[in-house]
């Protein structure tokens, strides 16, 4: 009887002993800020506290008092200027604006036209208010990127052969692994990234696009260009033929063609390959009536701007994908950064201020005359 007594006060302190390892388990998965729970939100801790900050070459550029502490900037009201260094090491002036919007930002790629600058997007445009188009992006909440091509702008002038033009494409690759280094500390989202190309620039923006490996992160993941702004292209331009590679690039890339429709290089240009374009849904094929091209389209010509801006929307700013890390498995360098900081329009003279009342506002006549002014003032400058 003793036996079968202490039998049962065994089984007995067995099943307490069991039962409080389990309600011990149980209290400890249900509890907030244990094990399970830090394992659950492994990489989602805001991305202030992931980022690299400690190795970004851009941080220096921030600004620092002399005791070492660091200004306030507030985002969207300022660029950074830097060299960024190619693939074989020459360094290309190079210009960045980070966006408001941090990792939910779309980024663009700014292009510029032969023997022209990045400076391009940043002289004021009318229909912008005065700002430059680079500048406006940022304001919309685009992050923006543009540099100096190769032997062009502030790098050392050289003019390129026909054997070292493809060093040109290798640069916008470069360009945009800048990119993916940005996307990885939380400044955009690479997955909704656009380009603007201008003149011949346009021309080498798709000889770039069309290779297999152009802005895809690693193998086998699909290019993260998803709009293409193609103003005033070329039949052929930098050595590249518009109508032989674009035709193949217009099912997988949404494509803007701009140009004006006196223009007659460009014209022909787009009228040429307008039927394959226009064959997918999301592109479009614009032609205004001018006969300015280029920059001078973009900067002069009135609804130029709004079709870039209204075609970029759709395509990548409300394009729905979310951040995720990346490989950058071919990081490049930067350096000689710097920080631009942008005048605020509260802090401009009275006499650089629009007319602030309706009957100071130019009539649409005058505002034609005054377009037609300044499209004489810049043809006359260019030759």
């Amino acid at each position: 009887m003793g036996s079968r007594h202490g039998g049962w006060v065994g089984k007995a302190l067995t099943a307490v002993v069991a039962s409080l390892v389990t309600v011990s388990i149980v209290a400890g998965q249900a509890q907030p800020g244990q094990n399970r729970g830090r394992i659950r939100n492994q990489g989602g801790a805001p991305l202030k506290k992931v980022r690299p900050e400690a190795g970004d070459p851009l941080t220096k550029a921030d600004g620092a008092d002399p005791k070492g502490k660091a200004k306030a900037v507030a985002a969207g009201t300022y660029h950074y200027t830097f060299k960024l260094h190619s693939f074989d090491g020459s360094p290309l002036a190079a210009s960045f604006y980070p966006s408001k919007l941090g990792s939910s930002a779309s980024v663009v790629m700014l292009v510029h036209e032969a023997n022209r600058s990045r400076k391009d997007f940043e002289e004021p445009v009318a229909e912008l208010k005065g700002q430059g188009l680079a500048e406006h992006l940022q304001e919309e909440g685009y992050a923006v990127f543009s540099m100096d091509l190769r032997g062009q702008g502030q790098n050392p002038r050289r003019a390129l052969s026909a054997s070292n033009r493809s060093l040109l494409a290798e640069d916008l690759q470069a360009a945009y692994v800048f990119l993916l280094d940005r996307h990885n500390r939380g400044d955009l989202n690479v997955a909704k990234f656009g380009m603007i190309a201008v003149g011949e620039g346009a021309n080498l923006a798709v000889a770039w696009a069309y290779q297999p490996g152009a802005a895809v992160s690693t193998e086998g993941r699909p290019s993260d260009l998803n709009a293409l702004v193609l103003i005033s292209p070329y039949p052929a331009g930098s050595g590249y033929v518009l109508g032989h590679i674009l035709p193949s690039l217009a099912p997988r890339t949404p494509l803007a063609l701009l140009a004006g429709s006196k223009d007659n290089a460009s014209k022909n240009a787009v009228e040429f390959v307008r039927r394959r374009v226009e064959r997918a849904r999301l592109n479009k094929v614009e032609l205004f009536p001018s006969s300015l091209h280029g920059y001078k389209l973009m900067r002069l010509e009135p609804e130029v701007t709004p079709a870039i801006i209204r075609f970029l929307e759709p395509t990548i700013k409300l394009r729905p994908i979310d951040w995720e890390p990346r490989y950058n498995l071919t990081p490049v360098t930067v350096s000689e950064s710097q920080t631009v900081r942008h005048t605020q329009t509260s802090e401009k003279p009275a006499a650089e201020k629009g007319p602030t009342k309706a009957a100071d506002a130019p009539k649409p006549k005058e505002a034609n005359a005054a377009g037609k002014a300044g499209e004489a003032k810049e043809k006359k400058k260019s030759e």
